[in-house]
């Protein structure tokens, strides 16, 4: 397994409560369906429990292709994730992200 690499726009408060909020939404259309954390991962080709709880916590160390295959088990459109964030944050997203590199 590649070694954990913290990026620098983990400390970015908007990339972190993007993670957050979309490891929210898949919990809660997990719920919605009435599975099981383990049932998910079941469904995602054998995907440990423990991996699926990082997953909805936001864990910004969980792999890319694992939050997107969720996303899309769920049938949650991937751009859905980012809705709260776009309008809100655009000007201080342009800010931070300018002022950072």
């Amino acid at each position: 397994m590649p070694k954990s690499v913290e990026a620098q726009t983990y400390n970015i408060r908007q990339v972190r409560d993007a993670l957050k909020e979309t490891g929210e939404l898949i919990e809660a259309i997990r719920k919605e369906r009435g599975w099981s954390q383990s049932e998910l991962g079941k469904r995602l080709g054998g995907i440990d429990r423990r991996h699926i709880s990082a997953l909805e916590k936001g864990n910004p160390n969980t792999d890319f292709g694992l939050v997107v295959s969720a996303l899309w088990i769920l049938d949650i459109p991937v751009l859905e994730t980012l809705k709260t964030h776009r309008r809100a944050h655009a000007r201080s997203r342009k800010k931070v992200v300018d002022n950072d590199f």
